[in-house]
């Protein structure tokens, strides 16, 4: 009787609990891409961290070299939650993969008014046609394939004018960053730069002048990848009580991102202004 009751006891303890053979929940991944002079992986942790804690799971936070590799991430599976700009936005609304729309960040009218894009030259070249007529010798300068306000937004002004930015030109350079675009028509190494209205407008340097300004532009809204584990919806619940469950969500982006200027919560985006964008613009 013994012996049977201590291998019924020996059996009992071998039984590994359910709730030990289950694996951990896999880590959700909100990413973002870099930028330079801005640490976009600081701007996005107490994103991360307040989805976590709301949701009691476990995140990690990536960051991509461009938003085309940011979207690209998304799209397989790789990204959960991604903070892109307007063109990553616009280039995952063109993707055949499910992705759900969440909130932007609601920027006051005044400073919304204010995120454009510029066309600027060196002095000289700002009287009408004269763009167009000496653009073969103009070194041109953009500031990135994925910049709204320093790329595909100027771009389609160019191409209203005929002119094709890879073909019509002497020269087309990427720069990296609207700084440094106003800083090469500035210094004489380029003639015509496009970059955030914003930008320029804080230097206005000598021997500058401004050729053409966009519309305002809308910041592009957050994504997420729908899947059995990754609550989308619900993230949209949170993202939208942020301002007062977690008011460093956007304090963090709002450094990270300038144009969501003193942006204090989240909103629902105005979805007939960005299917406009989508019909104008081809990123």
């Amino acid at each position: 009787m013994t012996r049977a009751l201590f291998v019924i006891v020996l059996s009992l303890l071998s039984v590994v609990p359910a709730w030990a053979q289950q694996a951990p929940p896999r880590a959700w991944v909100i990413a973002t891409y870099a930028y330079p002079q801005r640490d976009r992986a600081a701007a996005i942790q107490p994103l991360a961290d307040y989805l976590g804690l709301r949701a009691r799971h476990p995140v990690r936070i990536r960051l991509f070299d461009s938003p085309t590799a940011l979207v690209d991430a998304l799209r397989r599976g790789d990204v959960d939650v991604a903070v892109p700009n307007l063109h990553g936005y616009l280039q995952a609304r063109r993707a055949s993969e499910p992705l759900t729309v969440l909130p932007v960040p609601q920027v006051p009218a005044l400073q919304a008014d204010r995120y454009r894009a510029v066309l600027i030259a060196r002095q000289g070249l700002e009287a009408p046609g004269e763009l167009e007529r000496q653009a073969q010798t103009l070194r041109l300068v953009l500031v990135g394939r994925d910049s709204a306000s320093g790329g595909f937004v100027p771009v389609r002004e160019l191409r209203r004018r005929g002119l094709e930015p890879t073909t019509a030109f002497a020269h087309l350079t990427y720069v990296g960053s609207h700084a440094a675009a106003l800083g090469a028509v500035a210094s004489g190494e380029a003639d015509v730069a496009a970059l955030a209205a914003d930008v320029y407008d804080a230097g206005r340097p000598a021997g500058v002048v401004e050729l053409w300004r966009s519309d305002p532009i809308p910041p592009g809204p957050l994504l997420c990848r729908p899947a059995a584990d990754v609550p989308c919806q619900q993230f949209t619940v949170w993202l939208l009580e942020a301002h007062d469950e977690a008011p460093a969500v956007m304090a963090a982006l709002r450094v990270g991102w300038p144009e969501f200027g003193d942006a204090q919560r989240f909103t629902m985006p105005v979805r007939e202004l960005l299917d406009a964008l989508m019909m104008q613009v081809k990123p």
